[in-house]
């Protein structure tokens, strides 16, 4: 805040808060796209690997504490720790590019389905256009795969119960398809 400038409003402080926890989430998701998810930390020195776990626990207990506060101070505390898991980000991956390291490649799993559709799939939506696109070949993203699994809550649901269970294809035979399909003439009612 300026010196002479009003203080922030209610509504600034939540929003100010409210993009700084989005802006930190979009620098960690960029990282762990690039890297692998949650790689970088384990790739680094130990001490730098402590550094930023400490900085993590500071930044969780700040948004823990701060989201829906409507004080500047708590708006400062956010900002600061913020600031300070962005930097961890950045040293963590200057650390590793300077040892050496290399980011996660873009990994791609292909495999064909009961009726011989080829599918590749990648981890995020930015390699579907790494991926060399083939005619008849369809390529899917994990968050594609995502969306489609949480418009079924009845196979989530299935799989957290019986966690060995595997989704596969019913099929009815026809003859029995008949008998459950008839028009029900011969009940009196």
């Amino acid at each position: 805040m300026t010196a002479g400038a009003p203080p922030p409003t209610k509504h600034m402080v939540l929003e100010a808060i409210d993009n700084i926890i989005r802006t930190v989430d979009a620098h960690a998701r960029e990282i762990n796209t690039r890297w692998g998810f949650n790689r970088l930390p384990h790739i680094v020195p130990i001490e730098l690997t402590e550094k930023f776990m400490a900085q993590k626990r500071k930044w969780q207990m700040a948004c823990f504490e701060c989201v829906g506060s409507l004080l500047p101070d708590d708006l400062d505390r956010v900002r600061k720790h913020g600031d300070a898991m962005i930097r961890a980000y950045n040293a963590l991956e200057q650390n590793a590019l300077a040892a050496g390291k290399a980011p996660a490649p873009p990994g791609t799993w292909g495999f064909e389905t009961d009726d011989g559709k080829a599918i590749v799939l990648v981890r995020t939506r930015a390699e579907m256009g790494q991926v060399e696109h083939t005619p008849g070949t369809t390529v899917w993203c994990l968050e594609e795969i995502g969306q489609i699994i949480t418009r079924f809550p009845q196979l989530v649901l299935t799989k957290q119960m019986f966690p060995d269970a595997e989704v596969i294809q019913l099929r009815t035979p026809m003859a029995v398809r008949e008998l459950i399909d008839d028009e029900m003439a011969d009940i009196p009612w």
